[in-house]
């Protein structure tokens, strides 16, 4: 998410302006399902490009630690189930600990 804010920052006015105060899963959700074009000489469709790949990527990424995340708590609560049961300790907490 940060390269995608930090992109934007940088980008021709019309594409930051566009894009400029939304919400992270709006953005993605707009920026992932983008037509950006072909001629990548041109900054403003290389930007939508690369704006549309990071985009992709993050909800790829997102996707996996999900599913991460569901096949590894049955396996923390296994092993510390004290420590989830926990106000504020999820999966993630609990398998570093």
């Amino acid at each position: 998410m940060n390269q995608i804010r930090t992109l934007i920052v940088s980008a021709p006015a019309e594409v930051r302006e566009r894009l400029r105060g939304l919400p992270s899963y709006q953005l993605i959700a707009q920026l992932s399902r983008s037509r950006p074009g072909t001629d990548l000489t041109d900054p403003t469709c290389a930007v939508r490009t690369a704006l549309r790949r990071l985009a992709r990527r993050y909800e790829h990424l997102t996707q996996e630690i999900a599913e991460a995340d569901s096949e590894l708590e049955p396996l923390v609560a296994q092993a510390a189930p004290g420590l989830v049961e926990l106000v504020g300790i999820g999966t993630e907490r609990g398998a570093q600990s």
